[in-house]
């Protein structure tokens, strides 16, 4: 029988993790409330996914301890299915966690697992690679993927610093063309990102119209041409005052297109580089099922 199972999935080099400790008192407790525990550690990218995919249909949950990557592949590994996950925050970002109020604290978790209501949330699909967050095309990717070249560990907030200012110092923005449905919403982007839910990282709300179970994707579109227009953009963005500028391009739709007429960019979906452009973006309504709090307000993320 599996019909009280709970799996565990834990990224041993996820940020900063979760000591032993924690997981052996969450083995215990959820155990004492008559849920059979079933533990797995990842060991490579997709692993996290694949995990998810092969758990019984009757379980419980998956909990997902890692930072927003693992929780992006637990999720997309259950797309279509009634399996729900509840999440633990152990990552650089936390961006999930902190979008839905969740702490990952051991009473919070436990508590999760037994009484957690679950919310349906949209799945973005970045040509075929699924992300729950954000998708960003250019600068972000790039900087993106020279911080996962040099990991060999836990990454921190501050291995993103030197990468970001030596790119910010040469990247040329090259125009990015974007069609929303069908119709033209920007031809001379210098950053885009695509954002299923509000939050991005450090604490930018990027997609401020964006909600996670609307069927439709938010894109931000940055007209930058220099390093200067860049920062200028991060300060309106950190004050919550980017959208109703000219220089942002703002589009909701099921159907996002990017492309670049003088090379390929490189695509990141939740923290990771999978794709280049150009490409298209779609979404799958209401996939993915998390747990939230149950005294959490329908339809609301902070």
């Amino acid at each position: 029988m599996t019909a009280g199972l709970v799996r565990i999935i834990v990224n041993p080099i996820s940020g900063h993790g979760h000591d032993p400790h924690f997981l052996r008192d969450l083995v215990r407790h959820v155990s004492l409330r008559g849920f059979m525990v079933d533990v797995q550690r990842t060991e490579h990218r997709g692993h996290a996914a694949r995990l998810a995919r092969e758990t019984p249909a009757d379980a419980r949950c998956v909990v997902s301890i890692g930072g927003d990557g693992t929780h992006s592949e637990v999720l997309s590994g259950l797309a279509g299915r009634a399996v729900p996950a509840a999440i633990v925050p152990s990552g650089t970002e936390n961006v999930l966690a902190k979008t839905f109020g969740l702490g990952g604290t051991l009473r919070e978790t436990v508590r999760l697992v037994q009484q957690g209501r679950p919310v349906a949330l949209d799945l973005g699909l970045a040509g075929g690679t699924p992300f729950v967050m954000f998708s960003g095309v250019g600068f972000d990717a790039l900087v993106t993927r020279d911080v996962h070249r040099k990991r060999n560990g836990p990454i921190m907030r501050a291995a993103y610093y030197g990468p970001t200012v030596r790119r910010w110092w040469t990247y040329g923005f090259p125009p990015i063309t974007v069609r929303v449905d069908g119709r033209l919403l920007c031809d001379d982007a210098g950053m885009v990102f695509i954002c299923n839910t509000p939050l991005y990282a450090d604490g930018l709300r990027l997609g401020v119209l964006a909600a996670g179970d609307d069927g439709r994707l938010d894109v931000v579109c940055f007209r930058t041409r220099s390093r200067w227009h860049m920062l200028w953009h991060y300060v309106r963005a950190r004050r919550g005052r980017h959208v109703d500028h000219p220089l942002v391009a703002y589009g909701q739709g099921r159907r996002i297109e990017v492309a670049c007429e003088s090379r390929p960019l490189p695509v990141q979906v939740d923290g990771d580089v999978a794709a280049e452009t150009p490409l298209a973006y779609t979404v799958r309504p209401r996939a993915v099922r998390l747990l939230v709090r149950p005294e959490a307000v329908p339809g609301r993320t902070h």
